[in-house]
């Protein structure tokens, strides 16, 4: 990557990470990426949509935000916000995980029932602490009263030592245990980003479909076991639209925005990682967990929008125009640094082998759950049954 002076920067060094991690002066690694639709200047991208209300009607969500130091107040809708931001990262780790690239302490649940399903810790909604896992057996047992269970429920800031070993993605992206009774541990994000559309102009757009046949009429019954009828009905439940067939006409719906330009911000907080402990673990392997740590949220970044463009949803594909890695530290100062996916990769690979040297537990090996019987039921209508079942 060159900066903004044309200078070849050095891609960041495990030696480079350290050093920021044990100078207290230093607070944290900042991305500024900007982006144009893949479409170029003046067309439309879509923002996730939200319910509307009386008061406000817009499905987008739309605020004023200072834009710069100089306190400019601009216009802006949000493209990704910060929890969708991190499940991108944690889809990128995880696709590399299983593809042999990145090794990573992994819980894993697999079903093979009436359905197949699998979900793993970075799959999982509420990470380490996911009611999946409480729901759960690891060699029949509940996952919750085996020895990996409790040592994950009983983590905290003093002491996330289990998190580390078995669950690392839920210290980088927070996690909170509000599926158990009592009061239970929370863990802040040490790794935020998102994206921002400027200036948005919402644009309108009519959706309907016109059947290559022009079929009209009416019908009984549901799915492929119906019944034709030539005389129009205007029940709602005898319209052949209902089954995909016939006509349907334009109608008003959210037509996305066009924006100026497009920004992410990602934070990887050298301060929040700094303050969680792990018990009784030596000030060399405290040390080398923290660097783990930040490496690990440096390659989600990188894997997931190190390309050079991004994919958010049908309708926002975007091309990165510019993008800026540094270092911040006391008064503001900067220091740039490069990070490609490839380097990220191996400033991971080489920030977990410094960790196991010093002593740092980390359990390599996946730990394979199946479900309780209740939960197996539940997957097995739920991804086979459900929609018959509402016929």
């Amino acid at each position: 990557m060159a900066s903004e002076k044309g200078k070849t920067m050095t891609e960041l060094t495990l030696s480079t990470l350290q050093e920021k991690l044990s100078d207290t002066e230093w607070a944290a690694a900042r991305i500024v990426a900007a982006y144009q639709p893949s479409g170029g200047p003046g067309s439309r991208v879509f923002p996730p949509t939200f319910p509307t209300t009386a008061t406000d009607p817009s499905p987008y969500l739309m605020e004023e935000r200072v834009r710069d130091r100089d306190g400019e107040v601009r216009r802006a809708t949000v493209l990704d916000q910060v929890p969708a931001q991190a499940n991108r990262c944690e889809e990128a780790t995880a696709a590399a995980w299983r593809q042999g690239v990145v090794r990573v302490p992994m819980l894993r649940l697999v079903h093979r029932g009436a359905s197949s399903f699998e979900l793993t810790g970075l799959d999982a909604p509420h990470r380490a602490f996911d009611a999946y896992w409480r729901d759960s057996r690891l060699d029949g047992a509940k996952f919750d009263s085996t020895e990996i269970g409790r040592a994950l429920l009983n983590s905290s800031l003093t002491d996330a030592t289990a998190l580390l070993e078995y669950d690392p993605g839920t210290l980088v992206y927070g996690g909170w245990n509000s599926h158990r009774k009592g009061r239970q541990a929370k863990f802040p994000r040490i790794y935020s980003s998102e994206m921002i559309g400027w200036d948005p102009v919402v644009g309108v757009r009519r959706a309907g479909r016109m059947d290559p046949a022009n079929l009209t009429g009416s019908r009984t019954g549901e799915g492929d076991e119906w019944s034709y009828s030539p005389m129009a009905d205007k029940k709602k439940d005898s319209k052949l639209s209902e089954i995909g067939h016939g006509n349907i006409a334009p109608s008003t719906t959210h037509g996305g925005v066009t924006i100026t330009e497009a920004t992410r911000t990602a934070v990887l907080s050298l301060t929040a990682t700094r303050r969680i402990r792990f018990g009784s673990l030596d000030r060399a392997a405290v040390d080398a967990a923290h660097v783990l740590l930040a490496a690990f949220g440096l390659l989600g970044d990188r894997l997931a929008f190190g390309q050079a463009g991004l994919w958010l949803r049908s309708g926002c594909d975007l091309v990165t125009q510019s993008e800026t890695l540094e270092w911040i530290g006391r008064g503001g100062t900067t220091e740039q640094f490069s990070l490609s996916p490839h380097g990220a990769v191996q400033l991971y690979d080489e920030a977990l082998r410094a960790a196991q040297a010093a002593g740092v537990p980390l359990h390599l090996e996946t730990v394979e759950l199946t479900p309780s019987e209740p939960l197996a039921e539940a997957l097995d209508f739920s991804l086979t049954k459900a929609e018959s079942a509402g016929e």
